[in-house]
């Protein structure tokens, strides 16, 4: 029994062995690909732009400064900081019991005075009637030939007295009465200044007063963004001022709302640059749709020079030899397979990712992109796709 087991075991083993050597020799037979493993793209014609990246912050398009027309202590404070508010809403309140402490002794004057001078009035018109009767007392004793002539006219004049004197009070009256009413209306105008109302509808970006602390008419309580409308404004170099143009397209990224670039318009240039930095102040207008907050930071990619046709390739794919030699590697048909071929080539814009080609490579011509670093002219090569693409070890050993 026992030498049946270690009969089994042998077997086994001799089958392991042998199996493992079929493997071994069935690997050994794969053939190895032959040239550098490259990674290539097709030359394409197609529009291209130079850019500027410069940091830019969201500012309002035209802030309103409010300022309190009357001096003394916060009584309230309705808005903060990034409100949306309408055109004569309540922002503060400003106490007003100084200014109004005096007002009612006035209308106790103006009261009296009314009183007294109706009054003066009333006994005056009461002279003008007695005068009157006088008068017509004696016109019917003159028709009679009881009275003179003379006493028609002395009774006449009285009532011409009499009378003025009733013009007089009333003028008298008048001028005093609008003395005290216009101190009372200087004093209810002022009583309306404390109220402090928003001269247009839009967002609150500054709050410099607190409730129960002081506003002063010197500075603004509220500053206000007209409208909420907002823009990107950032500072550039002269070179890049030079070939801005107002609404060129710019592109804007703001990370508080998202990584996605927003498609802006430069909105406005300025005539000269900022005494101070040297520097000219832009400003970007944002898609209508777009409401940053005010104050945050944006990346503004500014498109310095445009161009169409053009035949771009990727920075990297780009070599330089000696004398500053440009040069990159196409692919071609060869004898036994696919060769790289070196040209030279002269370029022109530069973007971020790509430069262009001015001469030296044709539209469908084959680049290679990864890899190049390790080929020379005539080289043998494969495609392969970019997950296959050649890491540094891997090409240097291919080419040993």
């Amino acid at each position: 029994m026992e030498l049946k087991r270690m009969a089994a075991l042998a077997l086994a083993g001799t089958l392991l062995l042998g199996t493992g050597c079929g493997k071994e020799e069935e690997t050994a037979e794969q053939p190895v690909p032959a040239g550098t493993a490259v990674e290539v793209i097709e030359a394409a014609q197609g529009p291209m732009s130079a850019s500027y990246t410069v940091t830019g912050k969201v500012a309002a398009v035209d802030e309103v400064q409010v300022f309190p027309l009357l001096a003394g202590q916060v009584m309230t404070l309705s808005v903060a900081e990034g409100d949306r508010v309408s055109r004569g809403q309540t922002l503060l309140t400003v106490d007003t019991s100084t200014v109004t402490a005096t007002r009612g002794a006035l209308q106790q004057s103006y009261d009296a005075t009314k009183t007294a001078t109706d009054r003066a009035i009333e006994s005056a018109r009461i002279g003008v009637a007695q005068a009157q009767q006088a008068v017509d007392n004696v016109e019917a004793l003159f028709e009679a030939g009881a009275a003179a002539e003379q006493d028609v006219t002395k009774a006449r004049q009285g009532l011409a007295q009499a009378q003025a004197g009733v013009a007089q009070v009333e003028a008298q009256q008048a001028a005093s009465l609008a003395q005290i009413r216009a101190s009372m209306d200087q004093i209810d105008t002022q009583v309306g200044l404390g109220t402090v109302t928003a001269p247009c509808a839009g967002t609150v970006t500054m709050v410099n007063v607190v409730r129960g602390g002081m506003a002063s008419s010197a500075q603004p309580a509220v500053v206000i963004a007209a409208d909420s409308r907002v823009e990107v404004q950032a500072a550039v170099a002269e070179d890049v001022y030079a070939v801005l143009h107002e609404g060129d397209e710019a592109g804007v990224q703001i990370a508080v709302l998202s990584d996605a670039v927003l498609r802006g318009t430069i909105a406005s240039l300025p005539a000269a640059a900022n005494r101070q930095t040297s520097l000219y102040d832009i400003a970007v207008a944002l898609p209508d749709d777009v409401q940053p907050p005010i104050g945050t930071f944006a990346t503004v990619t500014l498109y310095t020079d445009r161009r169409t046709d053009t035949i771009a390739v990727p920075t990297e794919a780009i070599l330089t030899g000696a004398d500053e030699e440009q040069y990159l590697f196409v692919v071609e048909p060869g004898d036994a397979g696919e060769n790289a071929k070196r040209i030279t080539v002269e370029t022109g814009l530069v973007s971020k990712t790509d430069t262009e080609i001015v001469s030296g490579l044709s539209v469908g011509d084959r680049v290679v992109v990864k890899g190049q670093s390790y080929l020379s002219d005539g080289a043998a090569v494969r495609v392969v796709s970019g997950q296959d693409a050649p890491t540094a070890d891997a090409a240097a050993g291919e080419e040993g």
